[in-house]
């Protein structure tokens, strides 16, 4: 195993460079099933058990207990600027493609008893608040996703089932164990806000109105392809696996309603809730997929905002400029996709930075979408397919 130390690794958006930490450490990934790596084990998994909510998870007691952990900063060689004592935390490992983002679950089966350990201590003594270890070539990424058990059920033979959910981020400190699972010492990361939010809701108009083009352009290139205009095999190949999950919990769903007749319950609207799951199963396109994580994220932003009196009339309280930062990173059907700029916006805690990073990400999404129309002969309109080019992210 390496030596617990801090490095960097470095992350390049076009022709400019950002830098994070990196925790060096030789880790395993046995006796874990997370569903996007083993989407099928998860979602069998999930038909074979169904997990109950977990009441004792509560970030704001993990925020509010003293762990006892040293107060200097010069001592651990980091300034915490007021983001409150160090606090301790336990690391789940992950590649980094599996990063989530604020609001995102997933499900886990644990199996391995280091895993099994990790748990006890995260419910015992960590208020059911564990990190994601996102692992790069040289180490832990320093800045980890903070998440709560939301549910989780033991079943002998089986493991413990468990979701959890990110509702923060945290950066790392040092790495205090590495056996039998990782430990550590982290600050949580608060985003900062800009004393005006004129240009931070110019930014969120960018967003959206880039997610409509996107999503209108996307329908006609499916409208294409569904008329056997074009080939796309590719995206094919991506809403096969972004469906995946749909049809496991179809199936769950028929299933349970087999054992409801089966034990001698009828319900008259059965005919209608199958057309209702046969809905709900369409396709979703990247707009509303946007829609559902911005509330999602909105829903689970426990950061608590400071508002001047300058900024009350604007458009979007920095709450909602937050779920639109986080949201605008969610919307790929496949999301490891993006990974590379998911961990950028998760390092970002400057909450303009991170919109900045959202629109040239979008923006160049809409290039190369653009250059691919115009290779298949498609017009679309409503849309300048000229309008945008390539763009740097600092330009912007």
């Amino acid at each position: 195993r390496n030596e617990c130390s801090i490095r960097k690794t470095h992350k390049k958006t076009n022709d400019s460079k950002k830098t994070a930490g990196v925790f060096g450490a030789g880790l395993r990934y046995g006796g874990l099933y997370t569903q996007s790596a083993h989407s099928v084990a998860a979602a069998l998994a999930t038909l074979l058990v169904s997990t109950t909510p977990f009441a004792s998870a509560d970030i704001s007691e993990w925020r509010d207990h003293d762990f006892g952990l040293p107060g200097s900063n010069v001592k651990l060689g980091i300034e915490t600027d007021g983001r409150g004592p160090p606090k301790s935390i336990c690391l789940l490992p992950f590649p980094y493609e599996d990063v989530l983002l604020q609001g995102e679950t997933k499900q886990l089966r644990l199996y391995e008893d280091r895993f099994v350990k990790l748990f006890k201590d995260v419910v015992d003594n960590h208020f059911g608040v564990v990190a994601m270890g996102l692992m790069a070539q040289s180490g832990v990424i320093q800045t980890v996703p903070l998440c709560e058990v939301e549910a989780s059920n033991t079943m002998e033979g089986f493991g413990i089932f468990v979701t959890i959910r990110v509702v923060g981020r945290a950066q790392l400190m040092e790495l205090s164990q590495q056996e039998p699972y990782i430990k550590g010492t982290c600050l949580e990361i608060s985003d900062q806000l800009p004393p005006n939010l004129e240009l931070p809701n110019v930014l969120a108009d960018n967003i959206e109105s880039c997610l409509l083009a996107l999503s209108s352009m996307e329908h006609r290139l499916n409208e294409a392809r569904n008329n056997n205009e074009i080939e796309d095999k590719e995206m094919e190949r991506r809403i096969a696996i972004a469906q995946l999950e749909d049809r496991f919990y179809l199936e769950d769903d028929e299933s349970e309603d087999d054992s409801s007749e089966s034990s001698g319950e009828e319900d008259d609207d059965d005919e209608d809730d199958d057309d209702d799951e046969e809905e709900g199963a369409n396709f979703v396109d990247r707009l509303g997929r946007y829609r559902s994580f911005y509330d999602v994220a909105l829903s689970t932003d426990t950061q608590g905002y400071q508002i001047s009196s300058r900024i009350t009339d604007v458009e979007r309280s920095p709450r909602e400029l937050v779920a639109t930062s986080w949201a605008a990173f969610c919307t790929e059907l496949v999301p490891s996709e993006d990974a590379t700029y998911r961990i950028q916006a998760m390092d970002a805690d400057s909450l303009f930075e991170r919109l900045k990073l959202a629109s040239h990400m979008l923006r160049e999404k809409k290039a190369q979408l653009r250059v691919k129309m115009q290779k298949a002969g498609i017009k679309f309109r409503g849309e300048d397919l000229d309008e945008d080019g390539p763009s740097s992210y600092y330009d912007e």
